[in-house]
């Protein structure tokens, strides 16, 4: 019987082949603590990586045969450290597509139509002086132009579900054929959408410098990592109204959101649920399970990203 280590708290019930056969150990709600982590990684056959796993806690693990990437992004994962150990890092990166392009689209739409603002302000502000038409208006998603940076499989499901409501897509992905310039796409987009990994080429890959290249009054959209927008920069860019508005489901330094952030009018923010479903999260656990399984039973499991 083999031990599963889950690094932090989520269903569990697409686990159950797992728990059929071996020791599943789960984090409670929000995460095991760093010390915990050492104390039970050491006896670990199998890691689920729901978060950061640092290559210090993974060069504790004696035994360890996979760490399976709860997600698509695996930036939280020390792949190199990993590698160095034996041990393959595997992601899960096509359940979680459509939910976040879904969520994509939803903060388009909650920032472009104000509806984030708007819910604030009748919570605190006498309704009369909102109700009636060419009040605060917002803008319609048909017709506008929308950039996305990182033409992956979010990204070009997300630009599917814009053309679907009207919208002229252009995209920025140096991988990706017929694509244009990231400044070309920043100049001509009324709204840029984030859906580019979290690397050392992409960290404040939206900066000051991005900013003043957009359109004044576009919106930013990010779903993809926190750390891919300088977010000082992006309060300058709101403050005066160089950007119009944001949508934001991630954050450099999660779970902590800086109060300015928080407290603009013009900013919707989600805690990084762009794949918070039922569907997707037991979908999400079954993935990482036959991977756990697969290498177990001495085979190779699906999407292996460190070079193993």
């Amino acid at each position: 019987m083999a031990t599963i280590l889950i690094t932090h708290g989520v269903p569990s019930d697409g686990f159950t082949a797992l728990k059929a056969h071996h020791l599943v150990i789960p984090a409670p709600l929000q995460a095991f603590s760093e010390k915990e982590l050492l104390q039970y990684i050491m006896e670990a056959d199998a890691v689920v990586a729901c978060g950061k796993l640092p290559g210090h806690i993974i060069r504790a693990a004696a035994k360890l045969k996979i760490i399976a990437n709860y997600g698509a992004g695996y930036d939280g994962v020390d792949i190199a450290a990993a590698a160095a150990c034996g041990v393959p890092v595997t992601n899960i990166p096509d359940i979680v597509t459509r939910d976040t392009a879904e969520l994509a689209i939803g903060l388009m739409l909650a920032v472009s139509r104000r509806i984030g603002e708007m819910n604030l302000r009748l919570r605190r502000e006498a309704p009369e002086t909102l109700f009636g038409m060419g009040r605060y208006m917002g803008k319609s998603l048909r017709g506008q132009v929308l950039g996305v940076v990182g033409y992956g499989r979010i990204g070009r499901q997300t630009a599917e579900l814009a053309q679907a409501m009207g919208m002229h897509v252009i995209y920025h992905d140096p991988a990706q054929p017929q694509s244009l310039p990231l400044d070309d796409v920043l100049q001509q987009a009324d709204i840029i959408t984030l859906h580019c990994p979290a690397n050392a080429h992409t960290r404040h890959l939206i900066n000051a410098a991005a900013f003043a290249q957009m359109k004044r009054g576009a919106l930013l959209i990010n779903t993809a990592r926190g750390a891919v927008v300088d977010y000082d920069a992006l309060l300058d860019a709101l403050d005066d109204g160089m950007l119009a508005g944001a949508g934001l489901d991630v954050f450099p330094d999660e779970p902590h959101i800086p109060t300015q952030i928080l407290a603009h009018d013009h900013v919707v923010c989600t805690p990084h649920i762009g794949t918070n479903t039922e569907q997707t999260r037991y979908e999400m656990a079954q993935a990482c399970a036959q991977q756990i399984l697969d290498v177990l039973d001495g085979k190779r499991p699906e999407n292996i990203v460190n070079g193993l």
